[in-house]
């Protein structure tokens, strides 16, 4: 099993059974809560900047973790499986890989790919590519819905981080992250298809104090 700097310092994906929830939360807290990423954004010849940062309730929402739990567990105990109850839950041992595999083990293998290619999200931070994301524009129809969405390849496969404004905020922050397998080169992403393309170049990476 991994710890959260071994991850960071991977060159290939892991596997599966390399990973566990708890390292993933480390990861997130350890290489993404801290630090708040501001980006030039140019469309249509005009520029604007905007800042993401990452935040605790939205962890498990990344991972597909509600998604798993829905259905298999009753309503009023699904807020052990979002926000912060859901992230204190896995900080505290009461919420593992294990535990959604048994709950449903045909929806984990569904998002399985988030927990492997997880780690990937710094560098995606980076140097991201970029659209102006319209779901209406996605073939055949999707429920995945963002304002921003952040992109990169890794050998057959494409990972996203959708990001979005929320009411009130300054900052713009993670709502979707999923990953698009790609069967051989040349297949179109289709959520990158047909979307407009924007230019986005990482400024800065701040330390929150």
């Amino acid at each position: 099993m991994y710890s959260a700097i071994e991850l960071k310092e991977l060159t290939i994906k892991p596997k599966i059974n390399d990973v566990s929830l708890e390292v993933l939360r480390e990861f997130y807290e350890i290489f993404l809560y801290p630090f708040i990423y501001t980006y030039k954004i140019k469309k249509n010849k005009e520029s604007t900047t905007i800042a993401v940062r990452f935040n605790s309730k939205n962890f498990c929402h990344l991972l597909g973790v509600e998604t798993i739990a829905k259905n298999a567990v009753k309503f009023s105990e699904l807020h052990n499986y979002r926000g912060e109850d859901g992230w204190n839950n896995i900080k505290n041992g009461k919420l593992d890989i294990k535990h959604l595999k048994a709950l449903n083990k045909k929806r984990f293998l569904s998002v399985k790919a988030k927990y492997v290619y997880f780690y990937l999200i710094p560098s995606l931070l980076e140097k991201p590519l970029a659209v102006n994301y319209d779901k209406n524009k996605v073939m055949p129809p999707t429920n995945i819905d963002c304002e921003l969405l952040f992109y990169s390849t890794y050998d057959n496969a494409v990972i996203h981080l959708g990001l979005e404004k929320e009411n009130g905020e300054e900052y713009y922050f993670p709502r979707t992250f999923f990953v698009e397998k790609l069967s051989q080169e040349g297949d179109k992403d289709i959520y990158i298809d047909n979307q407009e393309k924007i230019s986005v170049t990482k400024e800065h990476r701040i330390i929150m104090i």
